[in-house]
């Protein structure tokens, strides 16, 4: 019985689904819905690709940033995955556009994901970085932040982008300095109150 295989023979198991389901006319009709070239739900198609791309552009600088995150995610479904480096550098621009979406929807994790996927495929790609930057820089991770900002800065060439990051850098590093400065009074404030009440304070 199918419903009591186990892993040991997923083979076997797998080979009789296809058997049992070849013949029925639904299991035809979704794989032809799969894998036909022009209609198929997964198919690929870098011109599509670039038209849900702008049309999440679009959204996106009307400030409809649902609708963009939607736009963006077509692109991405569409995008072809191969190894040649246009596309996978496409694919890191859909990711980091829709990242800057989820930011400004506040899906600050999830943001962070997305700037993770186009690092991964394109760790030359500067706005990914700066993206993760701002993401993380949102998140209280101001640590982590910098780390980010700092690689951006470093590998961005031209001049006025290289100056905001810079801007940027500047201002995680105050609230960075200032979250310290915080934990230390709230430290120095509670020994006070140890010291005064008569309890020793731990050095």
């Amino acid at each position: 019985m199918i419903g009591e295989s186990t892993t040991e023979n997923l083979t076997s198991t797998c080979s009789s689904l296809l058997e049992f389901f070849r013949p029925l006319p639904q299991f035809q009709q979704v794989i032809k819905e799969l894998t036909d070239p022009e209609m198929a739900l997964c198919r690929k198609s870098k011109a599509a690709a670039l038209d849900s791309k702008q049309k999440g552009n679009e959204c996106f600088l009307k400030g409809d940033y649902v609708k963009a995150l939607s736009h963006y995610s077509q692109a991405l479904r569409y995008a072809p995955l191969n190894f040649d480096d246009i596309d996978v550098n496409l694919a890191a621009t859909f990711y980091v556009n829709r990242a800057s979406s989820m930011h400004k929807l506040g899906l600050l994790e999830e943001c962070v994901r997305d700037c993770n996927r186009a690092i991964a495929l394109s760790p030359g790609y500067v706005k990914g970085w700066y993206r993760r930057g701002k993401a993380n820089a949102s998140l209280k991770c101001y640590e982590v932040a910098i780390l980010d900002l700092e690689v951006a800065f470093n590998m961005e060439n031209a001049l006025p982008r290289k100056n905001h990051i810079k801007e940027e850098l500047k201002m995680v590093l105050g609230e960075l300095n200032s979250t310290k400065g915080t934990s230390i009074s709230t430290s120095n404030n509670k020994n006070e109150k140890l010291a005064a009440s008569g309890t020793k304070v731990q050095e």
